[in-house]
């Protein structure tokens, strides 16, 4: 595996150069890039890849993915079009410019209510998920074609709060199974799952065995004690960690990603409070390094996943 993180270069952001030149300095592999700034899809698509390539292959680090994060689920229309056709620019840019994965989320109209009451049955009058799962075939079976033909994959980022379906194993599994496709798959991110209590994150992991396509990695902490005063409706009881910062026991994690047969980047993100910033991307690296081969060296493999049904 190699090492990337998730940054903008750009526009309003730091340029492409003088975050390929930080990134291979800290020991990144690769980047991970918003889809607008350097690799606006736009632009990609009107002028080619060659200047993004060039400016990343001279400092020696490569595009792991393209970041486009874009709600086909919303009940307006005429967003959900826009929306569609954002991604659809960003899965054509990530093949132009030799990214493998286009990273997103599967969307909701309504936050993360989509069960509806808290504690009520399933099909309760706010219940929304089965209809929402029946939008995300009709409006994803085009795009993940798209992306396959492309050869691209998509990863479904599992955060819940930026209103997505796909947030927990059972909707992963229903998403999945709307829209069967080896291009369409899972972006592994257990910070989320530390504070929602889908845990231990080794046994998500292996759940999934063959559909994590990217690794988003950042760490979280729970507070018991604001838990317990606050409640789960409370806030500031938990927060994001970059590796090494949080609860997570990143050497098990990785284990049980090279199980599930997961063999790209783990790509740090950072929205850690304590440790904001560059600083925060390095010491996340640094953390994440400790557990994986020399440069070089072949990650030993198991004979087979440690299968949890």
């Amino acid at each position: 595996m190699d090492l990337s993180f998730f940054t903008s270069a750009g526009g309003d952001a730091w340029s492409l150069a003088e975050c390929a030149r930080w990134a291979k300095e800290n020991g990144f592999d690769a980047v991970r890039l918003s889809a607008g700034g350097a690799v606006d899809p736009d632009r990609i698509l009107a002028d080619g890849p060659g200047e993004v390539n060039d400016t990343l292959k001279s400092h020696g680090v490569y595009l792991a993915a393209l970041s486009a994060h874009n709600n086909l689920l919303d009940d307006d229309k005429e967003q959900a079009d826009a929306a569609e056709d954002r991604l659809r620019k960003a899965i054509l840019a990530a093949s132009a410019l030799g990214a493998p994965v286009v990273v997103t989320h599967a969307g909701s109209p309504v936050g993360w209510h989509f069960y509806g009451q808290f504690s009520s049955p399933p099909g309760n009058p706010g219940d929304r998920s089965m209809e929402l799962v029946e939008r995300f075939r009709a409006r994803y079976e085009p795009i993940v074609k798209l992306a396959e033909d492309h050869g691209v994959t998509i990863a479904l980022d599992g955060a819940v709060r930026m209103g997505n379906i796909a947030c927990n194993p059972e909707m992963w599994e229903r998403v999945l199974d709307a829209v069967p496709s080896d291009h369409l798959g899972l972006s592994c991110d257990p910070s989320h799952w530390l504070w929602m209590m889908i845990l231990p994150a080794e046994d998500a992991i292996r759940m999934f065995t063959g559909k994590w396509v990217y690794a988003d990695v950042k760490d979280a902490e729970v507070s018991r004690h604001m838990l317990f005063r606050q409640g789960i409706i409370g806030n500031w009881w938990w927060q994001y960690r970059v590796p090494g910062r949080g609860q997570l026991n990143w050497g098990t994690v990785i284990g049980a990603l090279v199980e599930s047969g997961y063999d790209y980047v783990l790509c740090v993100e950072n929205e850690d409070r304590g440790m904001p910033g560059l600083a925060g991307f390095a010491l996340g690296g640094r953390h994440l390094r400790q557990f994986l081969p020399p440069a070089g060296a072949e990650y030993q493999r198991p004979g087979g996943p440690w299968n949890i049904s």
